[in-house]
């Protein structure tokens, strides 16, 4: 009964996820769920209906497939995963006749080939051959002591592989177990902390998946030539690896169109002089971490059709600050359509974070992320408030504004930030309904770290302000008091003080190493 319960449970939740024009079928599941529910609780005595009977039997197939697929992401791994389809055959006769006709109910494996954690193999076996020819989803954590057999069945199928996630500790059976062309590999993740010899395995996947578009690797080390098949990647995400900007360049141009690319930084200073920057036609999404010097790579390439840009994971270096807002500014100039923009540690000054403000209309997603000192505040000041505030003739900064996010130490009074959000919750009176009118947007989302707990009074305001427009609020408020005077009583306090403060609903507050923070949703 708890799986029947958990199936149909999971079964209700998916329906949101299905495809336009569904609604109806979404409807008739949803009612079968509640009206077991009911009959089981004894609201009224009706039979449990099978969905089998009502829905057709590829909806219910790819319910199951959902199920299965977020079970296999999101819950612990423990021995019974693998049993995951075997568990939806105990519901009853015509369960177990229907999964078993379902290849695709049997594609998806996670497994873990350590000693002692490994099935039997012919239970291993018989679930690859359960799943046909349908492309196989794996997710497999190789760690000490692999068992091989294991290993020599599963990569037997590689020619299957559609989706494959290893998290490896061990790269001792690199050399050991053949694997043929991953002919159908559309995405590719591998996480891995060691170095070896043996990544050279690893690495050479590039070159034998004709098809791959997305690739995740986590790994230290550099994943080697991609140039052969890099044409195909559409998405590539090297944040393990730190690597030096030239490489970084190297990697670009031999995967011209990335729809999404992310990088993380490292090595000595880099004087690269390229006669005209490098072309990324497609790149809506770039992410760069480190601490090196920004003028290689970013200053050797443009990305017209760019529309979000993450720089939070950058870290603070002291001696390349002005140069590498340079080279950002002179980034942006080529990325015209910019929409989201997220900053993190080589901003240090307003008149900076002004330029970007001035300078890139487009924005609609605007984040200053930075970590301060617990006795330190943020260079952002009332000045970028009143920027930000639309005035009375309706000319303002930003039109497009609609999530605004602030980490640090805020030195800014309630009323200034009151006043920008009030000014943001409706158009322009003086706007008429034109072309140009419907891109105006209004504030839906804001997070701020203010100095000094924000006033009573202030907190009414703005919680008035969330109820009218649905603005959602986040912000921390600072316990001015030494750590050790912190106690259970005083979280208990400050939550009883405030929980009549509560801005759309619902008031969260958490306890960390420099701050309480309370937060708004």
């Amino acid at each position: 009964m708890l799986t029947l319960g958990l199936v149909l449970a999971a079964m209700w939740r998916c329906t949101g996820r299905l495809r336009p024009g569904t609604s109806e079928l979404a409807s008739t599941t949803s009612a079968v769920y509640l009206q077991t529910v009911c009959s089981r609780s004894g609201m009224y005595e009706k039979q449990f209906t099978d969905p089998l009977n009502v829905l057709p039997p590829e909806f219910v197939e790819y319910i199951f497939h959902l199920w299965l697929f977020d079970a296999g992401i999101y819950l612990p791994t423990r021995p019974w995963k693998w049993q995951l389809p075997a568990l939806l055959c105990l519901v009853s006769r015509s369960w177990r006749d229907f999964v078993y006709a379902s290849p695709r109910l049997w594609a998806h494996v996670t497994f873990n080939t350590s000693k002692g954690a490994v099935p039997t193999l012919h239970a291993l076996q018989k679930r690859l051959v359960r799943s046909q020819s349908v492309p196989l989803t794996l997710n497999i954590m190789i760690e000490e002591r692999p068992d091989r057999d294991a290993l020599r069945v599963l990569f037997a199928e590689s020619s299957r592989f559609h989706y494959l996630t290893l998290s490896v500790r061990d790269l001792s059976w690199c050399n050991d177990i053949p694997m043929q062309a991953l002919t159908q590999l559309s995405e590719l993740t591998i996480h891995t902390r060691y170095q070896s010899p043996m990544m050279d395995t690893l690495s050479a996947i590039f070159s034998s998946a004709p098809h791959l578009r997305r690739a995740n690797w986590h790994c230290i080390s550099d994943p080697g030539p991609i140039g052969v098949n890099g044409h195909q990647l559409h998405s590539l995400y090297l944040t393990g690896a730190c690597l030096p900007g030239t490489r970084v360049l190297e990697v670009l141009a031999a995967c011209p169109n990335l729809r999404n690319a992310s990088f993380s930084l490292a090595g000595q200073r880099e004087d690269v002089t390229m006669t005209e920057r490098m072309l990324l036609p497609d790149l809506p999404f770039l992410s760069f971490g480190g601490n090196t010097e920004l003028k290689c790579p970013l200053g050797s390439i443009q990305a017209p059709l760019l529309s979000h840009l993450d720089m939070t994971r950058w870290c603070f270096n002291l001696n390349n600050r002005e140069s590498d807002f340079e080279v950002l500014e002179s980034f942006l100039a080529f990325s015209p359509i910019l929409e989201e923009i997220a900053l993190g540690g080589f901003l240090d000054k307003e008149n900076q974070l002004i330029s970007i403000i001035t300078n890139n209309e487009n924005l609609a997603r605007l984040t200053v992320s930075r970590h301060w000192s617990w006795r330190q505040t943020s260079f952002i000041t009332h000045r970028t408030f009143q920027l930000l505030t639309r005035q009375e003739h309706g000319i303002y900064v930003l039109p497009r504004l609609e999530k605004l996010h602030f980490e640090g130490r805020l030195d800014v009074t309630d009323e200034v930030v009151l006043r920008m959000i009030e000014s943001r919750m409706s158009p322009p009176d003086d706007i008429e309904s034109s072309s140009h009118s419907r891109r105006v947007c209004t504030l839906k989302s804001i997070y701020l770290d203010l100095w000094k707990p924000m006033e009573k009074e202030s907190i009414s305001r703005l919680q008035t302000i969330c109820r009218e427009s649905g603005l959602k609020a986040e912000g921390s408020f600072l316990d001015p008091r030494p750590k050790q005077v912190r106690s259970t009583h005083f979280l208990l306090s400050l939550f009883s003080s405030l929980a009549q403060c509560v801005v759309g609903g619902c008031l969260c507050i958490v306890d960390t190493v420099d701050e309480c923070q309370a937060k708004v949703c």
